[in-house]
């Protein structure tokens, strides 16, 4: 992600029971820079999914055509 979108997605995650366990970037000359988020979550795997899914959902991420709704 880029850095607006970092905030929301770090708000997001935890408000759903995920774990921010590390964000940080790879390649500072990276232009935007991209951030990357390494989370944890335990439990059924339908809580965690819809949790990350209302963070993706914060960020400017176009889905796939045909892909998941």
């Amino acid at each position: 992600m880029i850095a607006k979108e970092v905030q929301p997605v770090l708000v997001a995650l935890p408000r759903g029971g995920v774990e921010l366990v590390e964000a940080r970037h790879h390649n500072p000359t990276d232009e935007p820079p991209l951030f990357f988020v390494h989370y944890w979550a335990v439990g059924d795997a339908v809580s965690p999914a819809k949790a990350i899914r209302r963070a993706v959902d914060t960020t400017d991420v176009v889905p796939m055509p045909g892909g998941a709704a």
